[in-house]
């Protein structure tokens, strides 16, 4: 197979970087490394690829946590803003919306989320919320409570599961042929 893509580069006119080259093998096992022109083709165990990390298990797990550690970052950088009474609270569920949902929820449509995972992605977004009232986690004060104060009715978790039908939708209409 790595000769026939070699071949087809060959038609365009592009060269194989030999030195930066990996692949990544997903399922069964295979025993020795590809080689191309005397050198051997590393193998790697995930990659990044538009944003989301590929893994050789073939799961979403170091995608969905690399998300969650993304949204924390951000949420970080953001602190002294959220900690604000300067700003209004609907203002900052926005700046939620624009910014750190979409971290947490890019291709989530592909993903397959386990019940602590959704845990996970509820407690960034809960902890964006807590620092938009400006309630620290020592207070004991009920997530519901802060949801209602920031009328945030449905979670982050609840908009991956709609994009999740949503998804489901499509591949159910599309053709055969696809």
């Amino acid at each position: 197979m790595l000769r026939k893509l070699e071949e087809e580069y060959d038609r365009w006119g592009l060269n194989i970087n030999l030195t930066n080259t990996e692949y990544l093998k997903v399922g069964e096992e295979q025993t020795e490394d590809p080689e191309l022109h005397i050198h051997e083709i590393k193998r790697c165990s995930e990659y990044k690829y538009l944003g989301s990390i590929i893994s050789e298990e073939g799961n979403s797990k170091k995608d969905i946590h690399s998300r969650v550690q993304q949204g924390k970052k951000v949420i970080r950088l953001l602190n002294h803003l959220l900690w604000s009474n300067k700003t209004s609270i609907q203002t900052k569920i926005r700046i939620y919306k624009a910014i750190v949902e979409p971290i947490l929820t890019y291709g989530a449509e592909c993903c397959q989320f386990t019940a602590k995972e959704r845990r996970m992605v509820e407690s960034v977004e809960m902890d964006f919320l807590r620092r938009v009232c400006r309630i620290s986690r020592m207070a004991h004060i009920r997530n519901e409570e802060i949801r209602q104060r920031t009328r945030r009715i449905y979670t982050s978790t609840d908009n991956i599961e709609s994009r999740q039908l949503l998804w489901y939708g499509h591949v159910k209409r599309m053709g055969e042929e696809r």
